[in-house]
């Protein structure tokens, strides 16, 4: 567990990369949508942005990085496979909790201030407000997680099958969803899925799916990492 504990340490030390980028880039688009709809003036419907994608976007991005860069050095330093897969999942927890929680409180200020007073929703998207304060909190959190186990898992892919690996993935990736969608539209399956997806609270769409998917996703990695090659 010790070792564990170092190599969460050690994510840390590139602090402008783990923190710097993730919360740039956030802010950069958050201002940017503050003065264009400012400038703009009063909208109805009132002016919800995506800008909020921004900072999960960076943290899946982040998460491929590790291995790719410090999977070899750690590894090259005697830590083992199973403290490595250990120590970034203890990192990977510890900024969800963090982040969601900074998240959370933005999202209270931009409730509490009228949408930055001009009716901006930027990080309380409608399909956030679920009314358990708990299940709004996870909503932030847990996407986290799912984002950096799959790039985790997409850059294992990588170091135990190099570009075929990634090429099949690929392949069957676009084989597999493109085959639902054709066989969705034959079967005029859309109406259904449609409403089924609204039918669905938003704790379960944003809480207990991403959870479910990100199990999967662990549990992958971790046997691929066993047999991955710095």
């Amino acid at each position: 567990m010790n070792r564990a504990l170092t190599v969460a340490r050690l994510q840390f030390v590139a602090w402008p990369f783990v923190v710097g980028w993730p919360w740039g880039i956030l802010a950069l688009s958050f201002f940017i949508n503050l003065a264009l709809f400012a400038s703009i003036g009063d909208i109805d419907p009132a002016p919800v942005t995506g800008g909020l994608a921004s900072i999960y976007i960076v943290m899946l991005v982040a998460s491929t990085q590790t291995i790719m860069q410090d999977f070899p050095f750690t590894i090259g330093l005697g830590v083992s496979r199973r403290s490595f897969y250990l120590g970034n999942l203890l990192q990977f927890t510890t900024q969800a909790i963090g982040y969601a929680a900074v998240l959370y409180l933005l999202a209270v200020v931009e409730e509490a201030t009228g949408g930055w007073g001009i009716d901006l929703t930027f990080f309380g998207l409608p399909f956030l407000l679920v009314d358990n304060p708990v299940l709004r909190y996870l909503a932030f959190a847990i996407p986290f997680l799912l984002l950096g186990f799959l790039g985790i898992a997409i850059a294992l892919v990588f170091k135990r099958w190099g570009v075929n690996g990634i090429l099949t993935l690929t392949t069957a990736t676009i084989v597999g969803f493109g085959g639902l969608g054709v066989l969705a539209t034959w079967r005029g399956w859309w109406p259904a899925i449609g409403g089924w997806f609204a039918d669905q609270p938003g704790g379960a769409l944003l809480v207990g799916y991403p959870a479910l998917l990100a199990l999967p996703l662990a549990a992958a990695s971790y046997l691929i990492i066993r047999r991955a090659t710095p």
